[in-house]
């Protein structure tokens, strides 16, 4: 939290920093073509012009996440998302080894098992608690437990580290797994501990069930971001806003006030009257791109610039926000000041040259 004072009294500052994943971070082969057809984006055109452009070492979601709570990353394991995210999910810290063994659905493609999303199979609570019932049993012998989050969130209880190397779920999605299935000193383990759940799942009675409904089966588990819980000071931020599960799992660990999202700049400056640095995770974009395609990805960020970032320019000028913050996932952020609005001398330019 900083302040400024002025000849007549203290003036609390209030900082706004946004995340926003899925804007300048597509994969480079389609970028080019998702915003050939946007059209004019005059409100973030004019912050990227306005903003001063800094090196920021994350790229990725979780990377900017961890960096922006000050967690210490290892480049030779993988990053602990799933006790942050079980912290976030249970508002309990992990113990042991957490990870990551979320219900996801295998397509055949010709010789390879493409990889969809948990969200696609739309699980119940139940459905999930009775299929994690079934694989329990698989590894009770082990001493391991696994445990339902949410029906996308699934954890993996272990004494000790697995001794393997993974990738993040959002890496493999819509891809064929077999690039992508664990690696390390047990990584064929893995691979034969995944075959042996499949079986389970196969003859699961909720599968079987919601295939006679024609419903997609869970056909597997995706086991990542394994790892203890970190140690997360408490936080440079006053207050979090956000629906994305790794924030919010940072924020239960470093005693960040949290708040659900707002649903637009206007409705986040009358509730957000305390000072300090705000953080908001607009995560939205990316969830479009993700799982509806380009043109309501095209959607989401034309509402993006309409209802956020145009009221927040607005906001600056007027005062009732003191710096406004961008972290886009791919390797910088761009920060802009009431001063630096005036720099009308530096010209507006399309957002993907941004890129």
């Amino acid at each position: 939290m900083t302040s400024t004072t002025n000849t007549s009294s203290e003036q609390v500052t209030r900082r706004c920093t946004l995340v926003i994943p899925g804007l300048l971070d597509l994969p480079a082969a389609e970028s080019a073509s998702a915003f050939s057809q946007l059209g004019r984006l005059p409100a973030l055109e004019l912050f990227f012009s306005r903003a001063n452009r800094q090196h920021f070492s994350g790229t990725g979601l979780e990377s900017v996440l961890f960096d922006l709570f000050d967690v210490k990353q290892s480049a030779d394991a993988d990053k602990p998302v799933a006790a942050i995210t079980y912290a976030g999910d249970t508002g309990e810290p992990s113990t042991g080894w957490c990870l990551r063994a979320d219900p996801v659905h295998l397509v055949p493609d010709r010789d390879q098992l493409v990889l969809m999303m948990p969200e696609i199979l739309c699980l119940s609570q139940a459905e999930a608690d009775r299929l994690v019932a079934d694989i329990n049993v698989l590894f009770a012998e082990d001493g391991w437990r696994l445990e339902v989050g949410t029906p996308t969130r699934w954890y993996l209880h272990l004494p000790d580290d697995p001794q393997m190397r993974t990738h993040d779920l959002s890496q493999v999605r819509s891809h064929a797994i077999s690039h992508f299935l664990p690696t390390g000193p047990n990584g064929r383990q893995w691979h034969r501990i995944m075959n042996e759940v499949q079986m389970v799942l196969h003859a699961s009675v909720v599968n079987i069930e919601r295939q006679s409904l024609g419903q997609l089966p869970v056909s597997s588990l995706w086991f990542w971001g394994g790892g203890q819980s970190p140690h997360v000071e408490h936080s440079r931020w006053s207050k979090l806003w956000s629906h994305e599960p790794v924030s919010l799992g940072l924020a239960a660990l470093s005693s960040t006030p949290k708040k659900a999202m707002p649903a637009s700049a206007a409705e986040w400056l009358e509730t957000s009257i305390a000072p300090g640095a705000h953080l908001l995770v607009l995560d939205d974009l990316q969830k479009a791109w993700q799982f509806d395609g380009v043109e309501a990805w095209q959607q989401r960020l034309h509402a993006i610039d309409d209802t956020w970032i145009a009221p927040l320019l607005s906001a600056l000028r007027q005062g009732d926000i003191t710096e406004l913050t961008m972290c886009t996932c791919q390797g910088h952020q761009f920060s802009v000041t009431r001063a630096g609005l005036k720099r009308w001398w530096r010209r507006k330019r399309p957002v993907s040259s941004y890129c």
